[in-house]
């Protein structure tokens, strides 16, 4: 097994991790955002 490779392998998974938890920030952003928008209001009988 090459270090280098394995070096390689390593940043590549960083930046995908990095990317996944991003794009889970921003999803969460905008369940917030929508949640204000909108408040839950119970219906009346």
């Amino acid at each position: 097994m090459n270090i280098e490779n394995f070096q390689k392998a390593l940043e590549i998974t960083g930046i995908g991790l990095a990317g996944v938890f991003f794009f889970m920030a921003i999803f969460l952003a905008i369940i917030v955002g929508v949640d204000k928008l909108f408040p839950y209001k119970p219906e009346e009988e």
